[in-house]
């Protein structure tokens, strides 16, 4: 396969959805536009809902590249949202009217939402882990279990973002959801690593994470 060809295709169709809307852009619109036959874009993808899917292409490498980066500074509070919202900002930075496109399909074909790797998993699991044992986090409910409802509170606050035509912040709710449930002690983050985030205008999750 071309992947060069099939980056194009995405990126045409993915600017296209947003100018004209996704049921007013037909595969023929993103054919000519990529200057291809139906048969060549047929090759590439089964159908214009399935372009929605390949917008996650490479989240997992940037995840995993953003957490490897981050994890020397041992702020394992800043660690977990990394993990949880890394995917959750690709889907948001979609708008209402395309995620609920993708919704939609992932209905339709009774698959999750934003599929989130073992691999991205795993990593968020084990930072919450490591903030417990270092007692950055009060919440020391399983690992696993703690990680799942979080990842689930964040499906749930999407789903509604969407049904409101993105009517909130949605990573200003989301990471004071977070913060409630997971209870950072951020007196233990400053004396472990220097870091104050509540100098930074009361910084919340969502911002620790825009300053990474």
């Amino acid at each position: 396969m071309n992947r060069k060809r099939l980056e194009q295709i995405l990126d045409v169709s993915l600017t296209m959805f947003r100018e004209k809307g996704f049921d007013d852009t037909s595969v023929m619109d993103i054919c000519n536009a990529c200057g291809i036959t139906k048969p060549t874009f047929y090759k590439y993808v089964n159908s214009k809902e399935e372009l929605l899917r390949h917008y996650y292409d490479g989240a997992l490498e940037t995840l995993i590249q953003a957490m490897d980066e981050h994890e020397p500074s041992n702020d394992y509070v800043a660690l977990i949202w990394i993990g949880l919202s890394m995917t959750a900002s690709r889907s948001i930075d979609l708008g209402p009217d395309l995620l609920s496109k993708y919704m939609i399909l992932n209905f339709h074909e009774y698959t999750v939402t934003a599929r989130y790797s073992a691999g991205g998993k795993q990593r968020t699991v084990e930072a919450i882990r490591k903030a417990q044992e270092a007692g950055q986090i009060r919440n020391l409910c399983d690992p696993e279990k703690l990680f799942m409802a979080l990842k689930n509170l964040s499906l749930g606050l999407t789903l509604k973002w969407i049904m409101t035509k993105g009517s909130f912040p949605f990573f200003s709710h989301y990471g004071r959801m977070v913060e409630d449930i997971i209870l950072p002690d951020y007196d233990a983050v400053l004396k472990q690593t220097g870091v104050d985030h509540r100098k930074k205008n009361r910084m919340r999750l969502p911002v620790i994470f825009m300053c990474l």
